[in-house]
């Protein structure tokens, strides 16, 4: 069973378990997503903001840092010698600092920092020196990139890392083999098929899947050999939301807002009051401000909008009537209210949404090497 966590507590409990599990072989899958990576190593699953930042100025000192959703990383030596010396943030860490990239603003960094949100999650993972990792991983377009990763992560790795516990940094060596890179959403369906979440499908039978991640809705049709028929992409996930939310937020005169009306909402803000289910911005007296009639009014503009194109394309492709089957995954299922919708349509909403691309990476993984 997949240990997920939720909090630094827990994180750190967890970061102690692996470090002194003394396991030296890992599997894993690795889902670079579009706002969060997700990835299952072991028994355990990570979640971060797959941003990523450059430490230019190698002469700073007490920047190292770490928490459960980003880190320091320095690259020692290894297979990548163009990494050696170089030290980055990841996640959280990352987005402090006012230089920094999202992966999803450029696809082409999901391929390039493929190593260095690895080992992003090995270090928060706090894994044990000397592992070796088989892993799978999941790509927007496979034929032009899988060939360019697999060259880029493959090899053995040494690097540093601050420890979650002990707070001094710590080396790593770590061997990765890359078992295989598959289209974005491949992993589900492997997991739908093939795993804990199996459904009961021929292959001459259809399911429907519905993936709301962070960008995008994106309809799969898919048969019971695992076989994509047909595919719709329809722009603007869960960050639109947070990003209407945000906006309404800028446009309240209330008290509260006047002191701050110069001030633009932050959708990641939004975002973690809807993840801690208080529906509150910000975390001080000042600024804080309870939004669940925000909520309420975004969500149902942005739903309507987007269930309509989503009833349009599986009528007009004569898939609804056929499809045995109506599955949802991604983080935006779980949102509030986002699920009952989904169950109220017959969807069957998959525990642990978020990470079942990573899951059923990791499944084939394991599918690959016999395990």
């Amino acid at each position: 069973m997949t240990t997920t966590y939720t909090n630094a507590k827990n994180w750190l409990v967890q970061a102690d378990l692996l470090a002194n599990s003394g396991l030296t072989d890992l599997t894993g899958g690795k889902d670079s997503g579009a706002g969060y990576g997700k990835a299952i190593i072991g028994d355990f699953s990570i979640m971060m903001p797959a941003a990523y930042s450059l430490v230019r100025n190698r002469n700073i000192s007490h920047h190292e840092t770490i928490s459960k959703d980003g880190c320091w990383v320095r690259y020692v030596e290894g297979s990548r010698l163009d990494l050696k010396d170089v030290q980055f943030f990841w996640g959280s860490a990352a987005i402090a600092q006012s230089d920094h990239t999202l992966l999803h603003e450029d696809k082409a960094k999901k391929a390039e920092l493929a190593l260095e949100s690895i080992l992003a999650d090995l270090a928060v993972l706090n894994i044990p020196d000397g592992v070796k990792l088989e892993i799978s991983l999941s790509n927007h377009n496979p034929e032009r990139w899988a060939t360019e990763i697999k060259r880029r992560v493959e090899g053995i790795h040494t690097f540093e890392h601050k420890h979650p516990l002990t707070r001094s940094i710590v080396s790593k060596t770590v061997e990765i083999v890359v078992t295989g890179i598959y289209p974005e959403g491949f992993g589900s369906i492997a997991y739908c098929l093939f795993g804990e979440a199996s459904l009961v499908l021929d292959p001459s039978e259809l399911a429907i899947a519905l993936d709301i991640g962070s960008s995008t809705w994106l309809v799969t049709i898919f048969n019971g050999s695992g076989a994509v028929i047909d595919r719709h992409l329809i722009e603007g996930g869960a960050g639109e939301l947070h990003s209407m939310i945000a906006e309404a937020l800028d446009k309240r005169n209330d008290r509260v807002s006047l002191l701050s009306k110069d001030v633009k909402h932050s959708p990641s803000l939004v975002n973690q009051g809807i993840i801690e289910g208080t529906f509150t911005y910000g975390g001080n007296a000042l600024t804080g401000k309870k939004f669940e009639a925000e909520y309420s009014q975004c969500l149902d503009e942005w739903w309507s909008t987007r269930i309509e194109k989503f009833a349009n394309f599986v009528t007009a492709g004569n898939y609804l009537d056929r499809a045995k089957h109506l599955v949802a995954w991604g983080g935006g299922v779980d949102l509030p209210v986002v699920d009952q919708n989904l169950a109220s349509l017959g969807f069957v909403v998959l525990q642990n949404p978020q990470f079942i691309n990573a899951l059923g990476l990791k499944l084939l993984t394991q599918i690959s090497i016999g395990a």
